[in-house]
């Protein structure tokens, strides 16, 4: 009874002491202005993507034709465009739609792509040669060309679009795991993982992805600023999110002809697809110098 207690205790120091040690490390990662600038950038436009339905002063499909091409405003703080929608409302609901079309694509090609490229990586010989030619062979086209090529065939919905946009995410994250897992595979606790008995699964996902974290997370920052671009571009182009449903891309090709006496209505959407980039690439500038070993910023 008392070593169930004693073990039950010890688990939980080890918990508290990964807490303490997960606070000071982003206590370290905050300390640098530009990281602490990127963090705070991302999560204000996270939280003004979430809260959406709460911020927003109209509803997004609202038609007011009397209200056409009206500049900024204290009525429409961004102006409205061709039909009296406020670009504003509008904008707040396509940043939403996108944070979740990249969370989602992002997720899924994490799950399936870490799974490929730790078996590939762990296994090696010709498992990781006919894994890593199957990767190659997507990898060779074009993200652009190869999503284009999908939701024409698949139709623009937001399951096709996620599912076009998964794929080269896939090829993304098995990369980067099959660089990560050949690293780790050869030191000597993973040996005497070995040693022990333990079975493969138990020692890929136990005690070798979770040593791979690092660059993960690293890359996941990065693709959820490209899969916004990416989803954008599809929109710009009429293959992806369709009206009335708002879309950053949309936003932006709505005003293309308006461009010499309304701007605000490409001009405040580009601006805010701007600032996700900029702020999700420099967040994983920040946090691949921070997770770098050899910086010594992670025990």
């Amino acid at each position: 009874m008392s070593q169930t207690a004693s073990e039950y205790e010890g688990r939980a120091g080890a918990h508290r002491t990964s807490l303490v040690r997960a606070r000071e490390s982003f206590a370290i990662f905050l300390s640098k202005p530009l990281n602490a600038a990127s963090f705070a950038l991302t999560a204000s436009l996270c939280l003004i993507a979430i809260l959406a339905p709460v911020l927003a002063p109209y509803p997004y499909d609202a038609i007011d034709l009397a209200k056409g091409l009206t500049p900024p405003s204290w009525d429409n703080l961004l102006g409205t465009d061709t039909a009296g929608r406020d670009i504003f409302s509008r904008l707040l609901y396509g940043a939403r739609m996108s944070l979740q079309i990249a969370l989602v694509t992002v997720a899924f090609g994490m799950l399936v792509g870490v799974t490929i490229g730790a078996v590939a990586g762990y296994f090696g010989r010709w498992v990781d040669e006919v894994l890593m030619r199957i990767v190659e062979i997507f990898m060779a086209v074009p993200g652009i060309v190869m999503a284009l090529a999908l939701v024409a065939v698949l139709g623009p919905s937001i399951p096709s679009i996620i599912l076009a946009l998964s794929i080269r995410r896939i090829t993304q994250f098995a990369r980067v795991t099959r660089g990560a897992v050949l690293s780790v595979k050869t030191m000597d606790y993973i040996s005497a993982c070995h040693a022990l008995g333990m079975s493969h699964p138990r020692i890929i996902f136990g005690h070798v992805l979770p040593n791979c974290v690092g660059p993960l997370i690293v890359l996941s920052s990065v693709l959820i600023g490209n899969v916004i671009l990416t989803e954008s571009a599809l929109s710009f182009l009429g293959m992806g999110i369709q009206e009335p449903t708002p879309s950053i891309g949309t936003m932006i090709a709505s005003g293309n002809e308006f461009l010499t006496f309304a701007p605000w209505i490409s001009l405040f959407p580009g601006l805010f697809l701007l600032l996700v980039m900029l702020g999700f690439n420099l967040l994983g500038d920040g946090l691949r110098d921070h997770l770098d070993p050899r910086d010594g910023n992670v025990s």
